[in-house]
Parts: structure tokens; sequence; C-alpha cells
């Protein structure tokens, strides 16, 4: 792995450490080596003296194939949406389909500052192989359903622990493999049950929906006579694996689980609004409970962005709303969360989502003349403001991964856009016609 210098970083911000200014950042086999003046390497050198640099964010769930359906099925309820446009057009994918429409999906994320994204949904395999091409960070699942058919339940959990395997033979850095049922409402109590026996088999994550709309909550109660939360500590799927995807409509009680089990809420605030669930995951209280929470954009279908900035705007300004109070959570607290935060919950094998020594190398660069970071001090805190405010829609100079480029001057280090937005559009349209 051929080292890369940083040269000559205007800005160095993350969410913890002090301001650094015109510093170099020499990284090495995957991690930051040092931090300092004078710098020097063999390797690539990037001159970064009108640059930003921060860590690389994690996108906490999303459904990256699912930009094949962006635009096609909107304003509809989440049944409806569901059952009449989604899940006939999913019946005609194919692998090939599944990898074009991430390569697209992962491109967005990367030029956003992305670096990892928690991705549930079906062909992982081919999902993977387009994350390593454009080296990009996966916590992958295949997607699971049984829809109470007892008749096809060893079948799915069979098929679900093939998955797992074949994703972690990959052998992978860039890839760690889960377990991905769908919902309680999908998924029969077996199933669930099954899952978290595999799953604590493997030590792997799981990742679920859980109560996105009342309607859901409810639909729990009256087959299990147990809210969402409570049915999962049952079948031992809320744990400090599990990642939970939407949580908006939580009790009090299943609060107090969230935090006795250490699993990990993510809010999906964008895709909330557009579907009108009626509010998001309130993280301001779900931290005050120390409930560990992350962030996530959901799929291309149902936000549509994939936009890193754009997630942690919209997160700060309907809590603001929420609460009826612009000091309810800073922008730094935001950007902690889906940095350090999310890193520290989600990839904890790994030291991420701050700029220091010894930490893995997941940074993104961005151009400080960018009329979106301007004006511009000497002051972390402004900055920051400027990354929650400010930035939708800024796209990254260079993008770093597990020290290995993936963006260099603003161009795709190992792929290129305009062939995959031309294969994208290819695949788009076959699809359609099936």
């Amino acid at each position: 792995m051929e080292p890369i210098l940083l040269k000559n970083c205007k800005f160095i911000v993350d969410a913890i450490n002090p301001l650094r200014k015109n510093k170099d950042i020499l990284i090495k086999d995957g991690r930051i080596e040092q931090i300092g003046e004078n710098l020097s390497t063999n390797g690539f050198v990037l001159d970064c003296k009108d640059c930003l640099v921060i860590p690389g964010m994690i996108n906490a769930h999303t459904h990256s194939s699912m930009s094949l359906f962006r635009g096609i099925a909107e304003d509809s309820k989440l049944d409806e949406w569901l059952n009449k446009k989604i899940w006939p057009l999913e019946a005609k994918l194919n692998a090939y389909d599944c990898y074009v429409g991430t390569k697209l999906s992962v491109m967005e994320m990367l030029f956003s500052g992305f670096t990892c994204a928690v991705d549930m949904y079906f062909n992982m395999k081919d999902v993977a192989k387009a994350y390593i091409e454009l080296n990009f960070r996966g916590v992958l699942s295949e997607g699971l359903f049984d829809f109470f058919n007892e008749e096809v339940l060893d079948e799915k959990l069979k098929y679900a622990e093939t998955a797992f395997l074949d994703l972690k033979n990959i052998k992978s850095e860039l890839i760690k493999p889960s377990f991905g049922p769908h919902s309680t409402y999908t998924c029969s109590d077996k199933l669930l049950k099954g899952i978290a026996e595999i799953s604590n088999k493997y030590n792997a994550l799981v990742q679920i929906h859980v109560a996105e709309t009342k309607e859901e909550q409810e639909l729990c109660i009256r087959r299990y006579g147990l809210r969402e939360i409570e049915l999962l500590k049952k079948l031992g799927l809320c744990n400090k694996r599990s990642i939970l995807a939407h949580v908006v409509w939580l009790s009090n009680e299943e609060i107090a689980i969230l935090k006795n089990t250490g699993a990990i809420a993510v809010q999906n605030t964008i895709s909330n609004l557009k579907l009108a669930v009626g509010s998001t995951c309130d993280i301001r209280k779900l931290l005050n409970s120390n409930v560990n929470v992350s962030l996530g954009t959901d799929g291309p279908a149902s936000n549509n962005s994939l936009d890193a900035f754009e997630m942690l705007k919209f997160s700060a300004l309907f809590l603001k709303n929420m609460y009826h109070d612009p000091t309810v959570i800073t922008s730094r607290e935001i950007f902690r969360i889906a940095t350090y935060d999310s890193y520290k919950l989600i990839l904890p094998e790994i030291n991420g989502g701050l700029i220091r020594e010894g930490y893995v190398a997941d940074l993104s660069v961005l151009n400080l003349n960018s009329f979106k970071l301007k004006p511009i001090t000497e002051d972390s805190t402004h900055i920051i403001n400027h990354l929650v405010y400010s930035c939708s829609g800024l796209r990254a100079k260079h993008v770093i991964v597990n020290g290995k480029p993936s963006i260099l001057n603003g161009k795709l280090f190992n792929s290129n856009e305009e062939g995959i937005i031309e294969e994208f559009e290819k695949v788009f349209y076959s699809l359609l016609n099936r």
C-alpha cells in the first residue's frame, strides 16, 4: 500500500480534537502515521493548502441498489410504496442490476463525505464487488423475509447463513458481513429468533427496520402483545450488535431497553419526512438516556439523496423544530454522531472517526474555496457549523478510505464517473422493460 501525504492542510477538523492549521498528514498502511510539519514521502503527495480535512462519515442505514428506483415511486404511504411500487420492481432485479445500482450510490456517497455505509438489500456479493471496486467500506447484509410462512423457515435461515459466509469469505478489509431480517411485519418471530441464534454464533451485527410507523407498532402489539423493541429483546435481537433503523415510535420502556442492551438506534429523518410518518427518531431524548445513536439516509428511493451533509442538516433542524428550541442539539454533536460515535459503535474493531495518529485513514478533503464554506474563520465550531448547515451538495476533492485513494482531484480513482452513469442508465431502462 503506497503512502499518501496530505501536504499543508489548511484546516484539520474533527468533533473532538482542537483545530489544527497548516499541518501535514502522513498515511501509511491504512492508518494516520503522523500529523506534523515538513513531512515527506515517496508515495502520493497531495497539495491541501486550500483544503479542509475531516473524518469520513458513516451512513448507518441505506439500500444502495435502490438508486434504480429513485423518483419512480413517490407520494405514497409506506405500505402502498412497498406493496404496489417497490416490491413488484424488486421482483425483476438481477445481480448485475444490484451491482450497477450500487456503483452509482457508492459514487454519490463518496463525493458527499461518506466513507462507509450500513447496507441491507439483495445480491450482496455483487454489492460488495461494487464497494471494493470504488474503495468504500460496507457493513452488508442480505435482506431477509419469510412473510410468516413456516414452510420456508429452514430455507430462509440456511440462506441467511450462506449469504453471510459468502460475504465473510471475500476477506476484504472493506467488507463487514452482517444479518438483515427486514422487520417484525415481514419476518416471523421464529425467523427472527433463528437469526438471533445464528448472529450470536458469529458475533455478527444485525440490521432491522423498527418502529418506522405507528401502524407497525400497533400490528406488533396485536400479533404478539408486545411492542417491537420488547419483542426483539425477547427473541435475542436487541443487544450491542443490533442496528435498529428508524425507531421513530418508542415508549419510555423501549428506550430503557435500548439503554440497558446497548443497541444502536439509527435516525433517518429525511425518509421519515418523505413518508410522513409524523416524526423522526428523537436522538436528543435517546442521548439524554444514554442510548447509542447514529444517522442514516435510508435508501435512494426513499430519501432520495445519499448526501451526508444533507443528512446532518435535516437531523439537526428537525430536532430543533420538534423541541421548539434551537439549542436542543449543536452542530458539533450531530457531526460527532456521524463520525466518531458511528465508527465506535459500528466498526469498534478499528479506530475511526477522528483525525489522530494511529487512527484509520478514512478521510474527506474539501476545497475551502467553495462558496458553501465562506466566510471561514480559524474556529472549529464555525467550520463545523458550515459542514452541518451549509454544505449540502458539496463534492469532495479527495477521499481516502482505509489509507487508499477513492477520489483524487475530484475524480474517482478506480473508475470513471461518466461510465458508471452510462451503464446505470442502460440497466435502468432494461429493468423497466422487463
